[in-house]
């Protein structure tokens, strides 16, 4: 049916091309006029298929970023052992490095996110983040009477995480020494991870034997 192949060839061109600026310009070139000529889209196509250009970056974006499947795709039982949240935590984060390193758009997506407000970069983010609280509850019992936040420790980490790949993107060398660049040293940062989470609970662990 070529006349309903031809609208989702546009589509995806048009959201393409939304990528493709993003890597070379950020997200200060994201226009109507230039992600349509990128495309080899007219401009009405974009407002016929995505209402505006803000239903365009809302289709990219629903697109792009997958971690709301990520999360889904976690396979936890009903009642998950400590062990196995501490496990998971630790994977789901690696999985996070690994991918935002990997990943261009995504640098720029976050660069955007943190960098000014926009309402759509932040129904997003809240999205994320409202996954990443529930997971984070369900360890609550293990570090409730501790006094070690693990909700803490994961903001810490992930912030890192954000910070040492947008330093590295930015082409601004090393950071604490560390270059990401390098195999051996990322594989370091890999384990870091999991051993700064295996630490938290390891202390909340202890924190909760004193008392007892």
């Amino acid at each position: 049916m070529p006349g309903k192949r031809n609208p989702e060839e546009k589509v995806s061109r048009l959201t393409g091309a939304v990528g493709d600026t993003l890597r070379e310009k950020g997200y200060h070139g994201l226009g109507v006029n230039k992600i349509a000529l990128r495309a080899g889209v007219s401009k009405p196509m974009v407002y016929e298929y995505f209402g505006n250009l803000n239903g365009l970056l809302k289709a990219y974006i629903g697109k792009k970023d997958t971690w709301l499947a990520y999360f889904e795709s976690l396979e936890l039982p009903e009642n998950p052992t400590t062990e196995e949240l501490k496990t998971c935590f630790i994977r789901m984060l690696q999985d996070q490095f690994r991918y935002f390193h990997g990943d261009r758009e995504m640098q720029k997506l976050v660069l955007w996110q943190i960098s000014e407000y926009n309402p759509l970069m932040r129904a997003t983010c809240e999205a994320r983040e409202r996954e990443g609280v529930r997971l984070l509850e369900l360890a609550d019992g293990h570090f409730r009477k501790s006094g070690i936040s693990l909700k803490a420790v994961m903001g810490m980490l992930v912030g890192g995480i954000y910070y040492n790949v947008l330093h590295d993107s930015a082409g601004l060398g090393t950071l604490a020494g560390v270059d990401i660049k390098n195999e051996k040293e990322f594989d370091t940062v890999l384990k870091t991870i999991a051993q700064v989470i295996e630490w938290a609970f390891q202390a909340a662990e202890f924190a909760n034997s004193r008392k007892n």
